[in-house]
């Protein structure tokens, strides 16, 4: 069994294994590695425990992940106070993140079920859909403003949609 310590970006990222006890051949591996590639380390590593960083698009990345190892999302909020350093660099972020995890000290987030982040999304793509419908709306009244145009009832009414 290993500890991986994966610093994730948007196309590749940053792994390094550690032996689960403390030893004089640390790290086992420490590898930069496309995304898409991941899932070779993990089947690699399988039953091994890993962590990564909550980013804003982690979940797929997780759920890849998951299918071998025994994944932790850290805070990265409440990282910061923990993994503070001078020389940041990907390959120590990625080793400090897998010494924090092999002595269980990383602050977890909380990573929802597929079907509460399927929800999120769907309540995030619609919240979009009705801030874009209000900015034409304002767009619309603004355009009737610079011309002069009056009308009296509700605009986007069927008598007002009649209107414009």
């Amino acid at each position: 069994m290993a500890v991986l310590g994966i610093d994730l970006h948007k196309h590749e990222s940053q792994v390094a294994v550690l032996p689960n006890e403390p030893s004089d051949e640390e790290p086992l591996e420490e590898v930069r590695v496309a995304n898409a590639n991941l899932d070779e380390i993990a089947a690699r590593y399988d039953g091994s425990r890993a962590v990564v960083e909550a980013t804003s698009k982690y979940y797929t990345m997780y759920d890849r992940l998951s299918e071998h190892l025994e994944v932790t999302v850290a805070n990265p909020l409440e990282l910061s106070w923990i993994a503070e350093s001078s020389h940041k660099t990907d390959e120590i972020d990625a080793q400090k993140l897998a010494e924090l995890h092999r002595a269980d000290i990383v602050p977890e987030s909380y990573v929802p079920p597929e079907e509460i982040r399927s929800l999120r999304a769907l309540t995030r793509g619609r919240e979009h859909l009705v801030d874009e419908r209000t900015k034409w709306k304002n767009e619309v009244h603004a355009l009737l403003d610079q011309h002069g145009v009056e009308y009296k009832g509700e605009l986007f009414s069927a008598s007002g949609r009649e209107f414009l």
